[in-house]
């Protein structure tokens, strides 16, 4: 049962396997893969889920022709190349591993289903999507995170002999900077060692303010 967004793919046994999963913002890589027609289909297909509550989950998610929603991503790499060029390195890296991964019925699958409930209303996440794939085409600036929540997403926990984040250093590397910090500046919990100026400074500053507590006692002492 899936329990967020997610990219994922059937084996050849009918079983799915997710890849990527992601939340609110949807990761922008993944809105790579879609055309306009993806998500009016995608409209229609939430539209009927509001309209008729027995609707399952699984009649809602978008499904994609594998290689043309690569193609359409590929076509898109100068968007990134332009405003996210910190992320190129790791768009590559998802391609080629969503080029190769085993889409066993050449399909691509993307359930946006609880992203989609993270919006004031269905018009409003649907404008959203046009929107970002209007930006994609006409390479127009847009807002998104330098993360992997905000890129590709996060590796899914899975059973492949095939990881993602054992192929793309860049992945690995950004995961580290989701965790430690910006630019790869890990926390370190060892002690931190105090400079020889520092530690100067903090002896005149005891000093001055003993001298000055012997001061006031000296002159408090004199007055009785």
């Amino acid at each position: 049962m899936r329990s967020s967004s997610c990219i994922f793919a059937r084996r050849r046994d009918g079983e799915e396997t997710v890849l990527f999963e992601g939340g609110q913002p949807i990761p922008f890589f993944w809105l790579m893969l879609l055309g306009k027609e993806d998500i009016d289909t995608f409209h229609n297909k939430l539209q009927k889920a509001k309209n008729e509550p027995d609707t399952e989950r699984s009649d809602t998610v978008i499904v994609l022709d594998k290689l043309r929603a690569l193609h359409l991503a590929a076509l898109r790499r100068e968007f990134v190349s332009r405003y996210y060029a910190v992320c190129l390195r790791l768009y590559d890296d998802w391609l080629y591993f969503m080029q190769t991964a085993d889409f066993a019925d050449m399909r691509i699958y993307v359930d946006l289903y609880e992203t989609s409930h993270a919006h004031q209303n269905l018009s409003q996440f649907i404008d959203s999507l046009h929107k970002a794939i209007d930006c994609f085409d006409s390479v127009s600036d847009a807002w998104y995170d330098v993360t992997i929540a905000g890129t590709c997403g996060r590796e899914a926990n899975n059973a492949n002999r095939r990881r993602f984040s054992n192929m793309s250093k860049a992945y690995s590397r950004m995961n580290r900077n989701d965790i430690y910090g910006a630019f790869d500046n890990k926390v370190h919990l060892e002690k931190k060692h105090i400079s020889r100026t520092a530690k100067r400074l903090l002896m005149a500053l005891f000093a001055a303010i003993m001298i000055a507590v012997a001061a006031w006692v000296l002159y408090h002492f004199m007055q009785q």
